[in-house]
């Protein structure tokens, strides 16, 4: 139904965010990359980047339509010091979701992706928004 008008203002079931899903493509991810990796502070802004990018790719391939991706990747270095990190969001409980995961080794990684399910200014017209 390519060009047609959909008015569907949930997903279904096959289409919902599926946290352990994207947190274990998150995992994958960022330790294939980061498994024999030192902490260099005049690369680390690079390899946020590259790894946000990664993740994100890799997310959009597990087929959740209709959503909006957020990826946040945050790099430090490991020397035994304890981070704390939290963030608001205002979305539908619904159908709006996140998943994270932390790897340790010689650097300090956290991953968040947050999805957020999108409708179109007519939908959200016509739901009454």
């Amino acid at each position: 139904m390519e060009g047609s008008d959909s008015y569907l203002i949930r997903p279904n079931y096959q289409h919902k965010f599926k946290p352990a899903v994207v947190k274990e493509c998150i995992r994958e991810t960022v330790k294939a990359r980061l498994s024999e990796v030192q902490y260099d502070p005049d690369e680390v802004s690079e390899l946020t980047r590259t790894l946000a990018d990664s993740v994100k790719n890799k997310v959009k391939k597990l087929g959740f339509d209709r959503y909006k991706f957020v990826v946040q990747v945050t790099i430090g270095e490991q020397r035994g010091q304890g981070v704390k990190m939290s963030s608001r969001c205002l979305w539908d409980a619904d159908t709006d979701n996140y998943a994270e995961d932390v790897f340790m080794n010689f650097v300090l990684c956290g991953g968040r992706v947050w999805k957020l399910f999108l409708l179109s200014s007519r939908e959200y017209e016509c739901g009454g928004g």
